[in-house]
């Protein structure tokens, strides 16, 4: 999950973090009190596209590769099988460039 906050923290740039610290804020209440804040569509736009990038890194569960790699992965050895890991990270990475070009 770490590669992916970073992957995810390139495509941002530079202020990644402030970026995602004012869509999860525009969520919560900045004065504490329990009313809905008001919806800002720049925000909901950036948090969608948050979730597109995550979805599309972390979900390879129809992916024909994917399964064949981790229906292998439990008849090999430790060091294969972290290189089998390694090969679905990057299996994820290239959904993320999908997501890029759309």
């Amino acid at each position: 999950m770490a590669d992916a906050m970073d992957t995810l923290k390139n495509i941002l740039g530079d202020d990644a973090e402030d970026k995602i610290k004012n869509v999860l804020g525009s969520f919560s209440g900045s004065d504490g009190n329990n009313q809905l804040p008001a919806v800002n569509t720049e925000s909901l736009d950036q948090l969608m596209q948050l979730k597109s990038v995550i979805d599309g890194i972390t979900t390879n569960r129809n992916d024909p590769r994917t399964n064949l790699l981790m229906s292998l992965r439990p008849y090999m050895r430790n060091g294969r099988q972290r290189s089998i890991d390694s090969a679905i990270k990057l299996l994820g990475l290239t959904n993320l460039t999908k997501l890029i070009k759309r």
